[in-house]
């Protein structure tokens, strides 16, 4: 698509019907996300993304539903007969050891 394409379009408002929108980078590196979009995806603050770098010039924002993450990797756990807090302890003993490691 030419630029004059986008120019027709008017202001920044050629999100209703492409899906695009035109955001800015500001001085400490955010990007807002346009209001209709955030309403649409019923986005709020605090929400957490997955960033992917796709070739030089395409990123791609993946929200992320941490809560859901950790209920999946909890019923996983239970399904494979493992102790939750057994395995919890593992992770924080390791967890341990692998900060002593860099700090010594």
């Amino acid at each position: 698509m030419k630029l004059e394409w986008f120019i027709r379009c008017g202001s920044y408002g050629i999100y209703g019907r492409y899906g695009l929108s035109i955001v800015v980078i500001d001085e400490r590196g955010r990007i807002v996300i346009p209001s209709k979009l955030r309403r649409k995806l019923k986005l709020k603050k605090g929400d957490m993304f997955i960033i992917l770098e796709f070739k030089d010039d395409l990123l791609v924002l993946k929200k992320v539903d941490v809560e859901r993450i950790v209920k999946d990797i909890a019923e996983e756990v239970i399904k494979a007969g493992l102790d939750l807090e057994e395995l919890g302890r593992k992770v924080e003993e390791e967890a341990n050891r692998l900060a002593k490691k860099i700090h010594d």
